[in-house]
């Protein structure tokens, strides 16, 4: 086998393996958080009424509940997340992280109408996902690992990760009463959507003292090196709608929803790097030498083409007031459709890199390019509240958050890098206090987040390396292992406010 030939089976084989190992810091969990403190402490058990200022995102329906104008503003939510990957990157070796933030999470104005009656509006900013994750860690030790160097070798492997996303959605609602029993909503969202992302992977052995070979030939300090680094940043605008139904009788409330996939708009702040480099690696079976390579390419702006894509869903809701004791009973449900594999970043190769690429091989002609995709999943919540005296109300719940990645299978896709999360289920159980005071609405409380998976891949191997793994076609690493556990833990403290402006605009 020639060494042209040879070098673009190891890497083709390198790529197979390495590709699709990039995480992503979105959670790939469409319930991971909720939009109000109200709707928070109940679960998002609300499509069935008692959504509050969070009706424009439930169920736009239930915008005709207020009766009377009203300012939301969530003051601060406290969130303390914690993430824990054994065997992340080699036996023993984890990838952890603990991220605080504090920011304003949701605002909106609901308005009601003197001359309109029978309408209610909404306009409202909600934050649907902030995450901010950095993982690093590294192996330094002395090993024999290069078998043509007689002794050993230093052994340094850093792997690096950092990752920063945000989905704001900025939107306008309005529902209608049909009748005392029966109301419809629609809303209009614009969504924001900033990712950006870093990958890195940097190994070396060296020895450190120049040595002789089998002859008594000096041979001086040596240094086999390989490296992987991946950059994606961009900022993508779409848009969405909601629509939804609420029905009304004595104690009982029924309410539908549904919500349009994103129809994208425009997007910038786009820019995609990804390199690759080998050197100075022998081969273990014929001991030559392998050949040397370094890949690496660079596009943004209008080079690069993003889309994101989201489902469509449909929610079903059912809230019950207990006759005379000052309790409701919330349940909801949500279905997401499945999303095929697609591509959702693309950008051209350098022309630089035509005589270096291999024609034909869908990897290579797509260096730049990453995939993504998702399962159909369904969630449930359930959500209670007591009165426990007057203007002081505690509400509980729980739901559930199952991951939409969790073994997705992207078919004729497979070879292309990807962005993939640690596809934890997540279980979601909240509680709190809301009271009046001087006719306005506080509320506070907790949630706390538990999720767990077992049996994943590890990224990477440095706790076993071998100059060159023949399995995975990886240079200074050992064969991945499926020990990987990962545990996920958030507790996050609500505090919110809603203003109450005592009338309809146009009142005398």
């Amino acid at each position: 086998m020639s060494i042209g030939i040879k070098l673009k089976c190891q890497i083709l084989g390198a790529l197979l393996w390495i590709l699709p190992l990039y995480l992503v810091s979105q959670s790939n969990n469409y319930w991971q958080r909720s939009f109000n403190e109200e709707s928070s402490l109940l679960s998002g058990a609300v499509v069935g009424g008692g959504a509050g200022p969070s009706a424009i995102y439930y169920n736009p329906a239930i915008i005709s509940e207020i009766t009377n104008s009203k300012f939301t503003l969530n003051a601060s939510l406290f969130s303390f997340d914690f993430l824990n990957i054994k065997n992340a990157i080699g036996n023993g070796i984890p990838l952890k992280s603990s991220t605080f933030l504090l920011q304003p999470r949701f605002i909106s104005y609901m308005i009601k109408f003197k001359k309109l009656p029978s309408w209610s509006f909404e306009i409202a900013f909600l934050n649907n996902e902030n995450t901010k994750i950095e993982l690093v860690n590294s192996v330094d030790d002395k090993i024999d690992i290069l078998k043509q160097i007689p002794g050993s070798e230093r052994y340094f492997a850093i792997y690096q990760y950092n990752s920063n996303y945000r989905d704001d959605w900025f939107g306008f609602g309005g529902s209608v009463d049909l009748s005392n029993k029966l109301s419809l909503g629609v809303g209009l969202f614009l969504t924001v959507k900033s990712f950006n992302y870093f990958n890195q992977i940097n190994i070396e052995a060296v020895s450190v003292y120049d040595s002789t070979n089998k002859n008594n030939e000096i041979i001086p300090s040596y240094t086999a090196t390989f490296n992987e680094n991946v950059n994606l940043k961009f900022n993508d605008y779409s848009l969405l709608f909601k629509a939804g139904a609420l029905y009304k009788a004595k104690s009982l409330s029924l309410g539908i929803g549904f919500t349009t996939p994103t129809i994208g708009v425009y997007s910038d702040g786009k820019r995609v790097t990804h390199s690759e480099r080998r050197n100075n690696i022998t081969d273990p079976e014929s001991g030559d030498p392998l050949p040397n390579y370094a890949i690496s390419d660079y596009q943004e702006k209008k080079n690069v083409n993003v889309l994101q894509k989201t489902p469509f869903s449909l929610s079903a809701g059912l809230t019950y007031k207990f006759p005379g004791e000052g309790q409701t009973l919330y349940t909801s449900v949500e279905y997401f459709s499945a999303i095929e594999p697609y591509r959702m970043v693309e950008a051209n190769e350098s022309s630089y890199l035509n005589g270096y690429l291999f024609p034909g091989n869908s990897v290579f002609n797509e260096w730049l390019t990453f995939v993504n995709g998702a399962n159909p999943i369904f969630n449930a919540a359930i959500g209670y509240s007591w009165t426990l005296k007057k203007d002081l109300l505690l509400m509980g719940g729980f739901r559930t958050d199952f991951n939409h990645q969790k073994e997705l299978d992207y078919g004729s896709y497979d070879d292309l890098a990807r962005l993939r999360g640690s596809h934890v289920d997540l279980y979601h159980l909240s509680g709190g206090l809301a009271w009046r005071v001087f006719g306005q609405d506080i509320i506070t409380g907790l949630e706390y987040t538990l999720g767990q998976n077992n049996n994943q891949t590890q990224l990477v191997n440095f706790s076993d390396p071998v100059e060159f793994n023949t399995i995975e076609n990886k240079p200074l690493q050992g064969t991945r292992q499926n020990n990987v556990k990962t545990e996920y833990n958030s507790i996050s403290i609500y505090f919110g406010a809603s203003f109450n402006f005592g009338g309809k605009i146009g009142d005398d």
